[in-house]
């Protein structure tokens, strides 16, 4: 638990309230794809950190030029279901989750999350 003490001195420091969203894709009638989504969770208290990296680049089918900020979220983990095909959503944006740690005997996951900025 000392590992969690450095992580986390204080719970109170988990004072935001995140989502996190799950996707699935399912087959339409003409064969083509749809996404959906659904919520893992709900009002989950996070502590969030923004990390100095953010850059632009070029990203998704249209290369779009993008602007990206990296955020790192800990809250308790309940869920064994958790992965990186899902999203959090924090202030009415969402974030590509890149990785998830596990700390405090895997009570608490530490999720490393990309914003992006106008990709549409």
């Amino acid at each position: 638990m000392a590992a969690l003490s450095k992580l986390l001195s204080d719970i109170g420091a988990m004072d935001q309230l995140i989502s996190i969203r799950q996707y699935s894709r399912v087959a339409d009638a003409t064969g083509g794809w749809i996404e959906t989504a659904s919520y893992l969770a709900e009002d989950v208290w996070a502590k969030i950190e923004y990390t100095a990296r953010s850059d632009e680049g070029m990203r998704g089918d249209n290369q779009q030029i993008v602007a990206y900020n990296i955020a790192k979220f800990t809250f308790r983990d309940f869920w064994d279901t958790l992965d990186e095909t899902m999203r959090i959503v924090f202030e009415g944006s969402e974030y590509d989750i890149h990785s998830i740690s596990k700390t405090g005997r895997s009570r608490f996951a530490i999720v490393e999350a990309e914003k992006r900025d106008n990709l549409t």
